[in-house]
């Protein structure tokens, strides 16, 4: 995984002979222990879903079936289905959902003077979005399987996911903030090549990137779209029959694993994702992803709290959190820590 550039958080790959700065470790005793929570991402066979399609004389615009990258790929997404909206003349459009994915698309076509209207059944602070670890982590291969030939191309999407952010950068009220982030993998004791190590790991890569904390996020972006006119009505639809009867020429389905009931979508499965949350801890200003024999671990610092993963469990349904996971995460961090001597320095760019 990589980095688009970002003007706002001067983006900088791999450097050689970096210097480092000092390093703050994360607390994980239990008088710093917040909770632990569940999430269900909304995975798909085939990759996520960009279509268009008719619906009762309704234009139906799909986009679902992020897995576990809504945040990173909100705005990309959001910008191919507000065009085809745009494209269509449509005035009067009905989103469905209100995770990231929603939210994003609503706030683009409200921009454009369009009237919108959102349908969900759970909003801000109870959506899965509210959940998860929400760090922009870019990946060069999304055009794949049935996103070969639609949508937004992978150089589109890895540029728009962070350019989508830099307009929120500025206030804090949106939660939106660069960091430091560190990718690491297990030590190859036969490697005849040098690298840099971090946290006892091999560093494989670091940039700069954007972090969001998706309760600030998510209620900043539903008070910009009340401002905006865009209204919200508590419904669970459960059947296409509700969609045609919605009073609106287009709809934008954002719906998530919900796509899976509602427009009988076999290749929706949930991944199953667990958190450890931590009490805030301010003075952590860097994340990190370790790949390693027992599962991935990563940590992500956000306002509200810190966040430790991570799970990645697929066609699992299980919404209660499991105690021999958080104590997996907890270990697995603290065996972290304990080789902590520094943290890699990404400069030159700074915020």
């Amino acid at each position: 995984m990589g980095a688009a550039s970002l003007t706002a958080c001067q983006t900088t790959r791999l450097l050689p002979n970096p210097s480092q700065r000092p390093g703050v470790p994360v607390q994980l005793s239990p008088a710093f222990f917040d909770r632990s929570v569940v999430g269900l991402r909304p995975g798909r066979l085939g990759g996520f879903r960009l279509a268009t399609e008719k619906l009762a004389e309704k234009l139906v615009v799909h986009n679902y079936g992020h897995g576990g990258d809504g945040y990173t790929l909100s705005w990309p997404c959001a910008q191919w289905a507000a065009d085809q909206i745009s494209t269509a003349q449509s005035k009067s459009v009905g989103i469905i959902g209100a995770g990231v994915s929603g939210l994003t698309t609503a706030w683009l076509l409200a921009r454009r003077g369009i009237k919108v209207m959102i349908y969900a059944d759970k909003f801000s602070p109870d959506t899965t979005s509210n959940i998860a670890g929400a760090i922009i982590l870019t990946n060069p291969n999304y055009r794949s399987g049935e996103n070969a030939d639609i949508g937004p191309s992978d150089d589109v999407i890895n540029a728009d996911a962070l350019a989508g952010f830099a307009p929120f950068l500025t206030e804090q009220r949106y939660g939106v903030y660069c960091i430091d982030h560190i990718q690491m993998r297990p030590l190859r004791q036969d490697s005849q090549s040098p690298y840099e190590t971090f946290l006892g790991r091999r560093v494989t890569d670091k940039y700069r990137t954007i972090m969001v904390d998706p309760n600030y996020y998510l209620a900043a972006l539903m008070q910009d779209l009340s401002e905006m006119g865009v209204k919200f009505w508590t419904k669970k639809l459960t059947a296409l029959q509700g969609l045609a009867e919605l009073p609106h020429p287009s709809l934008v389905n954002c719906s998530g694993l919900g796509a899976g009931i509602l427009f009988g979508d076999e290749n929706m499965f949930p991944i199953r994702g667990q958190l450890t949350l931590l009490k805030p801890q301010p003075e952590i200003d860097y994340s990190y992803v370790s790949r390693q024999p027992g599962g991935v671990l990563y940590m992500f610092p956000r306002r509200g709290n810190i966040v430790l993963g991570g799970t990645h469990q697929r066609s699992n349904n299980n919404i209660a959190p499991n105690p021999e996971e958080m104590e997996r995460q907890l270990r697995g961090h603290g065996r972290l820590m304990e080789n902590l001597r520094g943290v890699p320095r990404i400069g030159p760019g700074q915020v």
